[in-house]
C-alpha cells in the first residue's frame, strides 16, 4: 500500500507543529521548500520525517504493519484537512 497523497499542501503549510522541521519554517508555518503548486522543491532530498516510507522503515516497522502505518497517516492527514479546511 502506498500513501495516497493528493498534494493539497496542508501538511507543508503547518510545519510549525512539527518541531523537527523548525529550520524549514518561513515563520508562518509554511515550509520554505513548498512551491506555489504544492509540490516540494527538494522532494528527492526531503527530510526523513517528510518521507512516509523512510519513517516507516526507520521507526514504525517494529510496532505495526505497513498497512496500519499508512492508515494511521491517512487518518492524520484527514484530521489536518478537517482542522484547516477553508
Amino acid at each position: 500500500m502506498i500513501f495516497p497523497c493528493d498534494k493539497c499542501g496542508i501538511c507543508c503549510n503547518h510545519i510549525n507543529e512539527i518541531p523537527e522541521l523548525h529550520l524549514y519554517d518561513l515563520g508562518n508555518g509554511r515550509c520554505i521548500h513548498l512551491t506555489d503548486n504544492n509540490l516540494c522543491d527538494i522532494y528527492e532530498m526531503r527530510p526523513d520525517i517528510c518521507n512516509i516510507e523512510v519513517m516507516y522503515m526507520k521507526k514504525f516497522c517494529f510496532d505495526m504493519s505497513e498497512d496500519e502505518y499508512i492508515k494511521a497517516n491517512v487518518a492524520g492527514c484527514n484530521a489536518l484537512k478537517q482542522k484547516y479546511k477553508e
